[in-house]
């Protein structure tokens, strides 16, 4: 038999394949839409509301995702959207993305589903005990409380058990194909430290004076002109030599003017960024520009500046190798779920 031949015949066997699947999902719901009809039929309700309510919107290999189980996974966030109060062509596009996003989240379900039934993955008994048992703990739930709550919700007990155990297989199945391969080397901790001395790096801390000369957002030209006047002559006054804690005393116009313009230590990460920007470049002794700020015009002087110690290699290998994990972790596992779509068979009908 020639590879021509073989590949038509994986071909066809793959297109009957899908129409079986296909023909055999619609038989099942064509038969619940004839249980409805009766139903409608023998409480006396008219045919024309019965309705094929359901359908098929993705198989994903021997599995579907129906429409009632995606609109049932939209729910909660559709109200959202329409509880948000945008306008129409806004909650469409909104409502399309979603729908989107969700079936594709739904169709790797299914296939980390089948996944975990290929490599049989198991949670045992014990597993989902303790997992109930930290849940209960975390929410101060007794178990009579717990059982009420989702009987609320319709679920019986047993069915919640089941949940615990999907949504706990999911992680072994994450651990089992992805985490368990992923390493970090001591040279890749290095290669971090080194690409980044931004974060382990000594922080600057400056303390530092003012002199105010205030106006509001309403001020007059006028009033903002006579305001630079004065801020000239005291940087002028500066420039000769006079201090500036004595010059702040006799020239601010705000509260610290009595303790010579005294404001404390600072980050610079918590300051604006005009007097960030004007600071940055100073040493200690050295003032600032007259700057504009929402308080009117400065001038900044900066009194000291400590330097915090960086952190050595060895005080963030820990730190630098969770983060480099959990980078390479993402990385693999979207890589993983891309592979097992490769190898899934796919067909969205939405």
């Amino acid at each position: 038999m020639s590879l021509k031949t073989v590949c038509n015949f994986s071909i066809v066997c793959r297109m009957s394949f899908f129409v079986s699947l296909i023909r055999l999902c619609r038989y099942r719901l064509l038969l619940n839409a004839i249980m409805v009809s009766l139903l409608f039929v023998n409480t006396g309700i008219s045919d024309a509301r019965a309705e094929l309510v359901d359908r098929i919107v993705a198989i994903v290999n021997n599995d579907v995702i129906t429409l009632l189980e995606l609109n049932s996974a939209l729910r909660p966030y559709m109200d959202q959207i329409e509880s948000a109060g945008y306008d129409s062509e806004k909650k469409e596009k909104m409502a399309y993305q979603l729908r989107q996003d969700m079936l594709n989240r739904m169709i790797e379900r299914k296939m980390t589903d089948q996944e975990v039934k290929r490599l049989q993955l198991t949670v045992s008994d014990k597993e989902v005990d303790n997992a109930i048992e930290r849940l209960k703990q975390a929410q101060f739930m007794t178990q009579e409380e717990l059982e009420k709550a989702l009987l609320h919700d319709g679920l019986t007990y047993e069915d919640y058990r089941e949940k615990i155990r999907e949504e706990i297989l999911r992680p072994k199945l994450i651990n089992f194909s992805v985490k368990s391969k992923v390493v970090v080397t001591d040279t890749d901790i290095k290669n971090y430290y080194d690409s980044h001395p931004e974060e382990f790096a000594g922080e600057k801390r400056y303390y530092l004076k003012n002199i105010v000369f205030p106006f509001d957002s309403f001020a007059s030209q006028s009033l903002m002109d006579e305001q630079m006047e004065k801020a000239r002559e005291v940087k002028s006054m500066l420039l000769s030599g006079k201090s500036f804690a004595s010059l702040a005393r006799e020239y601010s116009d705000a509260p610290n003017a009595h303790d010579g313009g005294d404001l404390g230590l600072f980050d610079l990460e918590t300051i604006s960024d005009t007097i960030k920007k004007a600071v940055k470049p100073l040493k200690a002794g050295e003032f600032s520009d007259i700057i504009l700020t929402d308080q009117g015009y400065q001038i900044f002087y900066v009194e000291r500046v400590e330097e915090k110690k960086g952190k050595s290699l060895e005080e963030v290998s820990q730190e630098i190798s969770q983060t480099l994990y959990d980078e390479i972790v993402e990385k693999r596992f979207r890589e993983w779920l891309d592979t097992l779509k490769e190898k899934s068979h796919i067909k969205v009908m939405l």
